[in-house]
Order: structure tokens, then sequence, then C-alpha cells
């Protein structure tokens, strides 16, 4: 009876404490599986500030040589001048340089805008940086090359480390030996739109963040720009981030141009490419955004887009205020000046952290294992099982015994 009961007790206990064991064990496995993250936002002001890639769109009227304007694409260009200039004479600024440009621009050749726009040297001849008495443009710390937009000519401005890394500059230094000035320049151009982005991490909406400065005539503008730099990490695949590793602007705009030429024969408007890339096909052009092909144009973006819907897995986006200071010059003198500074505001930090990492995971389902088969509650509960049948044992025995006792003496 005893033998019966101590074997049903050790077989129920094992049972019960292998179901609970499984249905804890599917729980946290099934709480692990959904991969979520929580997000972790950290302000902070930088000892050392990274130096943004910055990009000047100067419309191609005020870009390229005017005689190639005047000779080659004639026709074109007095009929774009009499449609948004008010005046006669279109050898002078236009009154809308902006809207001229996206209009006449996709008409120029890749080739031509190559071989008659201005080298970018005339836009930018010096560079002033903070700790430095040396032009970083001329110690190779920067560089400046131009590509191609469908309606400007885009300057990219790109300081780097030997890493290629961003240039860093001390915040201290800049305060104290610079005037608060990062970098400083003096942009020979009559119209701009700017932008900061980090190097290989653009996003594809940074067309949004370009602020427009135009020159005034007898006036030298300055431009203090103050920058904030935003980053955001993310996890890849399985968890609910979904990152990915790339850089989405140029699978994009690639993506957008492959699909243009082999359908249209036309780099798609608004994107950017380099001259080095397309200088070989004389032909080349962008195609016009307002024509009766954009059905064609709608189909490609809507194909690119789905490629890019994944966000990257580490992201950096600038706020930036640019205020202005007018001064007043001779004619002739006239320029637009552009000094990066030092911002009392702080950058920002978005990390994504997993909420039930793989090695929590791991030591959890560990302890839950050796707390139920090891030394612990199944461990603990057969111990105290076996003590109460022993109990129940010694009793019955001692029962036993008194019976055969009474049983002998009745004799």
């Amino acid at each position: 009876m005893i033998v019966c009961l101590k074997s049903t007790l050790t077989v129920s206990i094992r049972a019960i404490c292998i179901a609970l064991f499984a249905w804890q064990f599917y729980l946290m496995t099934q709480n692990f599986q959904e991969f979520n993250v929580r997000k972790e936002k950290t302000h902070y002001i930088p000892n050392e500030i990274e130096l943004p890639e910055i990009r000047i769109k100067v419309p191609y009227q005020f870009a390229l040589d005017p005689v190639i304007l005047q000779t080659k694409y004639k026709s074109r260009f007095d009929e774009v001048c009499r449609q948004f200039s008010v005046k006669n004479d279109c050898d002078g600024h236009l009154t809308n340089p902006l809207i001229f440009s996206k209009y006449f621009g996709p008409y120029l050749r890749l080739s031509d805008i190559a071989n008659h726009s201005y080298a970018p040297e005339m836009f930018i001849r010096r560079l002033k940086m903070a700790g430095s008495k040396e032009d970083p443009l001329k110690t190779g710390k920067c560089k400046l090359i131009s590509e191609a937009s469908s309606w400007c000519l885009v300057l990219i401005l790109r300081c780097l480390d030997s890493s290629g890394l961003p240039l860093k500059v001390s915040r201290s230094e800049a305060i104290v030996s610079n005037a608060n000035y990062l970098i400083s320049f003096k942009l020979n151009a009559t119209v701009m739109l700017l932008n900061l982005i980090y190097p290989e991490k653009a996003l594809v909406e940074d067309d949004s963040l370009y602020a427009y400065s135009s020159l005034t005539p007898g006036k030298q503008i300055s431009h203090g720009i103050g920058f904030t730099k935003h980053t955001e990490n993310l996890l890849p695949s399985p968890y609910k981030t979904m990152c990915k590793d790339y850089n989405r602007r140029q699978t994009f705009e690639d993506c957008l141009n492959a699909n243009s030429i082999d359908q249209t024969g036309l780099l798609f408007p608004e994107t950017t490419v380099s001259l080095e890339k397309y200088i070989q096909t004389s032909e080349i052009r962008f195609n016009a955004m307002f024509n009766e092909n954009n059905g064609t144009l709608l189909e490609i973006y809507k194909q690119c887009q789905s490629l890019v819907i994944q966000p990257m897995c580490s992201s950096v986006q600038y706020s930036f205020k640019m205020s202005k200071t007018v001064e007043d010059v001779s004619k002739g003198e006239e320029s637009l000046v552009l000094h990066l500074k030092v911002s009392s505001e702080s950058d920002s930090l978005i990390e994504s952290v997993a909420e039930f990492p793989l090695h929590d995971y791991l030591i959890l389902s560990g302890s839950l294992i050796s707390s139920w088969f090891g030394i612990s509650i199944m461990g603990q509960l057969l111990v105290a099982s076996n003590l109460f049948c022993l109990k129940a044992a010694r009793k019955s025995t001692a029962v036993s015994e008194n019976q055969n006792e009474s049983q002998v003496n009745s004799d």
C-alpha cells in the first residue's frame, strides 16, 4: 500500500513539475520570439564636433558658362526666359532663377554640364577652419566636388579624416580661437540652396532640409549656421525595427536612374548623379518632370520606393538654423559668406534596445531548468515526498507490530 502510494505520488509530482516547467518555458520562449524593442533617447553635448557634408545647389544659369546657353541652347533659353522673366534681356539675371532652372535644366546634357560648368574652386576658393591656419582644401582634409541634378549644379564640400569618417573639430578650440566658428568660407554664387548631411548616411527625404539664400546688389550677406546632429541606431531583423545596413538614398536614386534610362533613355528628375559616371554618354540628360511621360516615371518611383521601405540601421539627420547679417559693400564686391558655428543646443542619440535579448533568454532558460530539475523545486518536493512516505511507512510498521504483539498475548 505504502509502496504504491509512494510511486503514485512521485509520478504525480514529476508530471506536475514537468507540465509547469513546459508552460513557463513556452511563455518565456514566446516572449523572446516577439523580438520587441524599446527606444532610449540620450541628449548630449559633444566635446568634438563632426563636420557634416555641406551640399550647395546653384541654379544652372549661374553655374554654367553663358556662352553655351546662348549658342547651343539659345532657342530653349530664350523660350524659358520669355516665359518666366519680366526682363527683355535674357543675358541678365532672371527674376525666377529656381523656376527657370526647373524648366530649362532637364534639356542640358551631362557632357555639356561637365565641360561648361564653372569649376568648384570658382565658387569656394578658400576655407578657414578652427584651430588651423592652413586651408583644409590645400592640405586635403576637405574636398570640393560637383555633381549634377536636373535643375542645378550641386557643390559638395566633404571633410574626412584618414579613416574616412567626418573630420572632428574641438568645441573649445572653435570657441576660443575662431569666434565660435567651426568652418567659414565665401561662396561666389548669386543664388544657392544649402543642406547638411552625414557622409554615406543621407536620408531619402533630405530635400526638405534645404535653406535658400540669394545675393543682393551692393550687399555682403553673412549666414551663421548652427546645427545639431540627430542619430538613430536600430536593430536588424528579426527585431521589429527591421532595419537594413545600406545607403538608402544611393540605393533609391540608383534604382530610379537605372529604370528611367532603361525605359525612357533619360535620367530620373530630382536625382543627383556624378558627372564622371555619365560624361562618356554625350546625349544623356535628365527627364523633365512636367511632361507626357510622367505616368512611366510614377511607376518607376513606386517600384524603387518599395526597395527602400526598410529604415537604415544607422541614420543621421541634421537640424540647422541659418541666421542672416547684411553689410553694405562697393558695387561688384557682393558676396555670400557662410559660417558653420558651434551650437549651444545638444545633439541626440536614439538607440533601439531589445526588451528581451538573447543572453537574458539563455540565462533565464538555464535558471528555469535548474530550478525545476536541479536541487530546487522538484528536488525538494521529491525529498518531501520521500520523507512523508518514510514517516507513513514507519507508522504503518509500528501499527502492524502492535497488532502482532496483541495477538500473541491473547493466545
